[in-house]
């Protein structure tokens, strides 16, 4: 027998086919007044995974009152058919199925539970035919192995469960685009299916450090819960193109020893389209139109360099008057470098200027203001004291000649010429040679004294060697001023480096000299202003890029709103055929669920093997009472 847990897992999976799940397909017949149909198919999977057996147990509901006659279909041969739950003899002629009901008054309806066993020789061709493909891989410390090898062992274990979406088929959907042309695209429809391994349960005291892990796009991640000692594992795998993929797997590892498992139930379920989300995408394809219209109009808004009124077009004239704004400050830099390397040529050695070579040692022509220091030194250290000397010597010289009253002291080396002149004139009195030095000589000296009076700082010439040494004075303290003036606009325009770049000083916080200034101003235009707007124009263009990428992808999607409808027809009809699997019952609501069941492993080689019957009556007896009564309900089938 089924453990409790399993059967009421049965249980609760048939009760929502019943319960829940949308009606695919709906056929009125006047009598009965309805008939629900649920199938669940069992597939045993044997140590290679393959299916070894099938069994479908079917629910059929019917409502009214009276007595019926309901035949079922069946396009597999069948070994065995049961009725679970009931005294109704079921009969099979032709591969047809006919199932009486008799509902008294005051009933609304009544439901038969059978159980059909599929004929071995099927097997092989339906397995081909499953609209899901399982499959199991056991690994053990990377090894892979058959589960019936894993008995007993211990190491880390990987179980890989793959499923794969089978049920696509080529179809041509025919429609309308949003321009009202005629389209005839060709498309691969699958059945969306939802794959649930629901519960794995695994016992603490053999399995350690269990985990799930997933994969986005590839591989869900699964749920664990763990109560009194045992862990379970599940996973929802949506096998729904083309949201999701048609192939993905569920991983379970975990530390394991004295390796014993369970029978796994992996669950597959069609999913029905629901009218109402289909309604509501109507809203949502008003909602991309006007997404569409707004990326236009940021495409239209970006625009480009060639077209007027644009962003990129602005930004390619602002660059352009960047650029001019760089070049001119450039040309402005190189002008006012020339003027200030013309007033102060930058490493120039005053001291070892060479008026030769008009350079100094190093080859360095003067500027003007080295010019001006150079001249203004000469002057104060070379021309002044000059002059000085020359007004010092004609003083000695008029000293020398002294006053004509000049007289009566002893001619030496001390007295004046015009004494030594007198005396001799007082010595030779009334002798020729008095006349020669009163009418020749003392002329002479006369002449002579005054000269000398009047070069040295006399009004008879035009430069007398005082007025030299005035003018060279005046021009020490012009060149002095000038030379303070031109500091004035060297500093202003910024000390030079030693290879005659601006030297970087900063004043507050802000560039300290003209050069300086304009380098800074020209490094923050070249170095961040264009970069920043060439990323800017960059980023609009790549807005713009985008934007028309959306268009395309929008447009692309509303091509495909406007294949919902035929889609949905599609889909609708698809899962219809999806929505029984052994037979139809004309005018039946069906529902169907596929359940693959994996081999135990056990230690003792008497693993349990889940009869398809003792499901069925387990479900019957917990829906009707909760417990499994005692029942001996085995219907004979006809042949």
């Amino acid at each position: 027998m089924l453990k409790t847990r399993k059967s009421r897992a049965y249980m609760v999976l048939l009760v929502i086919m019943m319960l829940v799940l949308a009606p695919v397909a709906t056929a009125q017949s006047p009598a009965p007044d309805k008939i629900l149909d649920n199938e669940l198919v069992i597939s045993q999977l044997d140590d290679n995974g393959q299916i070894s057996s099938i069994s479908v147990l079917n629910q059929v509901r019917v409502f009214g009152e009276g007595q019926f006659t309901i035949e079922d279909s069946s396009k597999y041969k069948l070994s065995a058919v049961r009725n679970l739950y009931g005294s109704e003899k079921i009969t099979q002629r032709d591969n047809k199925l006919t199932i009486p009901f008799n509902i008294g008054s005051g009933k609304s309806f009544s439901d038969i539970y059978y159980l059909a066993d599929i004929a071995d020789e099927e097997i092989a061709g339906i397995q081909e035919e499953m609209p899901v493909r399982i499959e199991i891989e056991y690994f053990l410390d990377g090894q892979k192995m058959l589960p019936s090898e894993l008995a007993g062992k211990s190491g880390h274990l990987k179980i890989v469960t793959t499923m794969e979406n089978l049920s696509g088929k080529p179809a041509v959907l025919k429609f309308k685009d949003i321009n009202d042309q005629e389209i005839a695209q060709e498309s691969v429809i699958y059945t969306p299916y939802a794959v649930a391994l629901k519960d794995w349960e695994f016992k603490n005291d053999n399995f350690a450090n269990i985990s799930a892990p997933g994969v986005p796009e590839e591989s869900p991640e699964g749920t664990i819960a763990n109560i009194q000692g045992v862990t379970s594992v599940s996973w929802t795998v949506p096998l729904i193109a083309p949201l999701y993929p048609t192939t993905q797997y569920a991983v379970f590892e975990a530390d394991a020893i004295n390796i014993e498992l369970p029978s796994f139930n992996i669950a597959v379920m069609a999913l029905v389209p629901v009218q109402s989300d289909i309604d509501n995408l109507g809203l949502v394809q008003s909602s991309l139109e006007q997404l569409y219209d707004g990326f236009d109009q940021i495409e239209g808004g970006i625009g480009a360099v060639n077209k007027d009124a644009t962003l990129l077009y602005g930004l390619d004239a602002v660059d352009g008057g960047v650029v001019q704004i760089s070049d001119g400050l450039s040309s402005l830099s190189d002008i006012l470098m020339q003027i200030r390397v013309g007033l102060s040529s930058p490493g120039f050695d005053a001291a070892s200027y060479n008026g030769d070579t008009g350079a100094d040692a190093q080859g360095v022509t003067p500027g003007v203001q080295d010019a001006v220091k150079i001249m203004k030194s000469t002057i104060d250290s070379q021309l002044i004291p000059g002059l000085m000397i020359q007004k010092a010597t004609l003083s000695g010289m008029e000293t020398a000649v002294g006053k004509p009253a000049d007289s009566g002291q002893e001619p030496s080396s001390a007295t004046s010429i015009y004494n030594d002149i007198n005396q001799l004139k007082a010595a030779t009195a009334g002798t020729p040679a008095q006349k020669i030095i009163s009418d020749s000589v003392e002329p002479k000296l006369q002449k002579l004294s005054k000269d000398i009076a009047d070069f040295r700082e006399g009004s008879n010439f035009i430069a007398n060697v005082a007025k030299v040494e005035e003018g060279a004075v005046q021009l020490s303290e012009a060149l002095g001023k000038s030379d303070q003036g031109i500091s004035m606009m060297v500093f202003g325009l910024g000390a030079l480096t030693d290879e005659g770049k601006p030297y970087p000083i900063m004043m507050n916080g802000s560039p300290g000299s003209v050069l300086y200034a304009l380098e800074y101003m020209q490094e923050a235009i070249n170095g961040q202003l264009r970069p920043g707007l060439v990323q800017l124009s960059d980023g609009a263009g790549q807005i713009g890029d985008g934007a028309v990428f959306a268009k395309g992808e929008i447009s692309t999607g509303l091509h495909t709103f406007q294949q919902i409808p035929v889609l949905k027809e599609t889909l609708m009809a698809n899962a219809a055929d999806a929505s029984n699997w052994l037979g139809k019952i004309e005018g039946s609501e069906t529902t169907l669920t596929y359940v693959f069941q994996t081999q135990p492993v056990s230690q003792d080689g008497k693993a349990m093997k889940v009869g398809a019957g003792v499901i069925g009556l387990s479900l019957i007896a917990l829906i009707a009472v909760g417990r499994p009564p005692k029942l001996d309900v085995s219907t004979p089938v006809d042949a």
